[in-house]
Formats: C-alpha cells, structure tokens, sequence
C-alpha cells in the first residue's frame, strides 16, 4: 500500500500511537460528555490454512488470525499490544487503552486463505479461493458470509456492544449486492439469536467511492456514480437495503 514502505519497526511505532491518541482523545471527550460512545473500527478476515493438512499452513493461519483479528481485541482488554509474526519473537507493547472503548466497530468483508511459501515475503502466501461456491468479488475477494459469525463471536469477548461499521461487496450487478447483504443479514440475524450483542449493520458504501489501489473500477456503492458528471443514481440495491431497515425497525 502506498507510500510502499516496508519497515516493521516504523510499523509498530505507528500503531502504538495510534493506539495512543485513542487513549488520550476517549479521556478528553469523556471528560467533557460522560455519556459519549466512543470506539475504533477494526478490519477483521475470516483467516484459513490453504491446505488444512498442512501444519505450516494451519500455524501461519493461526499466527496470522492473532496479528490481524485479536490483537487488537485483546490491547483493549489487558492494556498491552502483543505482535507475533511468523519466524520471529513476540513483542510486548504497552498500550493506555484498558478498558477504553464503548462499544466496537467490526469491518468485514471476506475470507483469505494462507500457505507456507519459502519465496515469498515471511514465507506466507495469500489468496482468495471460492471453497463455497459462492464466487468472488470485482476484486478477486471470496464471498464468506459465515465468516462474519466467526469475528463477531470473538469480538463479543470485549463485552460492549458491537456495531458491524462495514460490510460489502464490489460488483457492478445488482443482484449479487442484495444476495450479499442477504446472506450477511441472515448470519447477523443467528447470531443476535444466540445472544450475540449487534447493535447495528452499516453496509458499504452509500455511493461508489475510490477505493485504495483499484481507484474508481471497484463499486461498491448502493448509488451508482458516473465519475465524469458526478451524477448518482439509485441501485436496486439501495431499495433492499431500505426494505431491510424498515422491516427491522421494530426489532
């Protein structure tokens, strides 16, 4: 990701700060309105080995499932950020954010799975694969709405209530974004049945946006943008979502 730079050290001062400024802004705004809900939105995968027979790719998956989904749950929880990447020790940061959240964010949008591969880059290889059948994105990315029960059972462990802040689909067909939210809203539906607390579902994103690296192909929008005239048009996508709100309001 731009500015392309590669430096775990520089990485993890980054992330300690920002870790930081969370502590110190929840305490400023409390301070000012103590009733204020005050959180993070964290991007979390559903993380699989690419060949479960294989014990490399089971740990790397594990190593991988800690570092990208739980470490940041767990800083909340104990006060310290644990970093553990394949083929090296365990780093300790000490992070004020005991404690400090209201209720939590979850960002999900797909399944990665990951191999040993000793060329490349921490010998980890990663790639989308459609084990379900239920294909891929725009952008490559598995459909995996099962996955969703996975984080959100795990982010349930904070004990405050949780928010999905993101989840949707890049595809310019209409049908597949309502047979996307579909399938998630079914997932969020069982998990509130089992007692999971879900506060709200924020689908991604009100119009097509700029997305990273794929820059303007990549639409994810419930409105259509031409990007030449800026003109927005409602997709029958946005029609589902209003039918999902409205359905739901008395829930």
């Amino acid at each position: 990701m731009p500015p392309g730079l590669r430096d775990t050290p520089a990485a993890l001062r980054a992330l300690s700060n920002i870790l930081l400024c969370h502590g110190k802004a929840y305490d400023l705004i409390h301070a000012s309105i103590p009733d204020a809900m005050v959180s993070v939105a964290h991007n979390m995968a559903a993380l699989a080995p690419w060949r479960r027979w294989n014990p490399l790719d089971r740990l790397l998956s594990k190593i991988a499932k800690y570092f990208y989904n739980h470490s940041l749950l767990d800083a909340f929880m104990t006060g310290r950020l644990r970093i553990k990447f394949p083929m090296s020790n365990a780093i300790e940061i000490p992070v004020p954010i005991k404690d400090k959240l209201d209720f939590f964010g979850v960002n999900y949008y797909t399944r990665v799975h990951l191999r040993f591969n000793p060329f490349k880059r921490m010998g980890v290889e990663l790639r989308h694969r459609d084990i379900d059948g239920n294909g891929l994105t725009d952008m490559g990315w598995e459909i995996h709405p099962h996955g969703l029960e996975k984080v959100l059972r795990y982010a349930s462990r904070l004990n405050v209530p949780l928010f999905i802040t993101e989840n949707g689909i890049a595809t310019r067909d209409d049908q597949k974004k309502i047979t996307f939210m579909k399938r998630h809203v079914d997932v969020l539906e069982r998990c509130l049945k089992n007692g999971i607390d879900v506060r709200g579902y924020f689908y991604w994103s009100l119009i097509d946006n700029y997305e990273w690296l794929e820059g303007l192909d990549s639409r994810f929008g419930l409105y259509k943008v031409d990007f030449e005239t800026l003109q927005r048009l409602p997709t029958n996508a946005a029609a589902y979502y209003s039918y999902l709100i409205k359905s739901r309001a008395s829930l």
